[in-house]
């Protein structure tokens, strides 16, 4: 089945572009209590962007790693079409989001670094935008050569990882597999495992994965289908493999974190069917600094509001704690849902980086279009091959001698 359609199109920039408005929005009240957000914004919280100086909306690292966890996959379909070599495509993101690290760490890119990123002539990313310290310190760690040995279970690895759904569900990623819809949901936790250890910091990752593909399937397309959907996915939680441990199931390795993250959500569905307001409903599940609570959240504001983005975002990001991560994973979950023609162009138009991220969306889509012995045939190609190969955005200028 061709799954290159205008649906997935749709679908695949509402998810992308949805979650870095969800971040956008959420990252001007990041660490600020509801209380807090009242005394700024009025009684119902923030519901407008915030703009900079040149009349944009920020994104956080969210977004930044997001984005840098699509050109690594990006990077290994590349590689695979133009070599036949092609490891799993989340081990090709631990070095993207190296370079992603070398963005908040430098002002700019260093020609005698070797970086596999396009992204890494974007000026804009060398900005930092409240990093984790559990990601950058891990990436640190890797880039000096040590092991990494952290038990975290932070919200920074679920709020990273909705570009391996997009790209599993419409290139049939590891379809040989005997069941393919759970090895990608390992894949997504194998690229939050990179920097969060702790079962609750990778684990939520494989159950927005699982979500996210189910969407891009048609499957919610029901009154209930999204409450379905994430039920499905709790269900099939226990019976992931994992790749790192021989093949064992979740359920054997991890049981007392596959219920905590179960019960987490399941009690995120059933606040959803109240009238509770939603900040008392979302502060009695968590602050979202953790995986598990973030990825919660997230699905209460998308079930209770599951027929409106603006208000599910809304929803996510007024509360006292990760407003940007519970808004982006909000976001990636509605803008999948409901497609980017549900967004609210006053949120579109005032987005940081918007034509980058329609620009490498759009790659997740089309997948690669140039192999070993087809590179420069038309314009689209010779793009291709800068970015994926020659690891470059725009054609190099000019010599002046």
């Amino acid at each position: 089945m061709d799954r290159i359609n205008d649906t997935t199109l749709d679908r695949t920039l509402g998810c992308m572009i949805g979650g870095a408005v969800g971040d956008a929005l959420g990252y001007a009240v990041e660490f600020s209590s509801w209380r807090e957000i009242q005394g700024q914004y009025g009684s119902n919280g923030i519901r407008a962007f915030q703009l900079d100086r040149r009349g944009l909306a920020q994104i956080s690292d969210d977004t930044q790693m997001a984005l840098f966890t699509a050109n690594g996959i990006l990077f290994a379909m590349t590689r695979g079409y133009t070599y036949g070599l092609m490891a799993r495509i989340d081990h090709y993101c631990e070095n993207t989001y190296r370079d992603w690290l070398h963005t908040q760490d430098w002002t700019c890119r260093k020609e005698k670094d070797y970086g596999i990123s396009w992204l890494m002539d974007v000026p804009e990313l060398y900005s930092r935008r409240a990093p984790g310290n559990t990601c950058l310190n891990a990436l640190r760690a890797m880039d000096n050569g040590k092991p990494l040995e952290n038990d975290s279970c932070g919200c920074g690895g679920v709020m990273r990882t909705a570009p391996i759904a997009l790209f599993s569900y419409i290139h049939n990623y590891l379809s040989d597999f005997e069941d393919s819809l759970l090895a990608c949901d390992d894949c997504a936790a194998g690229a939050a495992k990179i920097t969060h250890k702790h079962p609750l910091g990778f684990m939520p990752s494989a159950v927005l994965n699982h979500i996210l593909m189910r969407i891009m399937d048609g499957a919610c397309e029901a009154p209930d289908g999204l409450v379905s959907v994430v039920s499905e996915s709790l269900s099939a939680l226990p019976n992931i493999k994992s790749e790192d441990n021989s093949g064992r199931t979740y359920g054997i390795l991890f049981p007392k974190h596959v219920k905590q993250l179960q019960d987490i959500v399941e009690q995120a569905i059933s606040l959803a069917g109240t009238d509770s307001p939603d900040p008392v409903a979302i502060e009695s599940i968590g602050g979202g600094w953790t995986g598990h609570e973030a990825l919660a959240i997230a699905i209460y504001s998308a079930v209770k509001h599951s027929d409106s983005f603006e208000d599910a975002i809304i929803s996510a990001v007024n509360h006292s704690g990760d407003s940007d991560s519970t808004g982006a994973v909000c976001g990636n979950i509605m803008g999948c849902l409901l497609g980017r023609k549900s967004i609210p162009q006053k949120f579109i138009e005032h987005l940081e980086l918007r034509e980058v991220i329609e620009e490498i969306s759009h790659d997740l889509w089309t997948g690669c279009i140039i192999d070993d012995h087809n590179h420069y045939d038309s314009a689209e190609q010779r793009k291709w091959f800068l970015k994926y190969e020659a690891h470059r955005w725009k054609e190099p200028e000019p010599s002046k001698n």
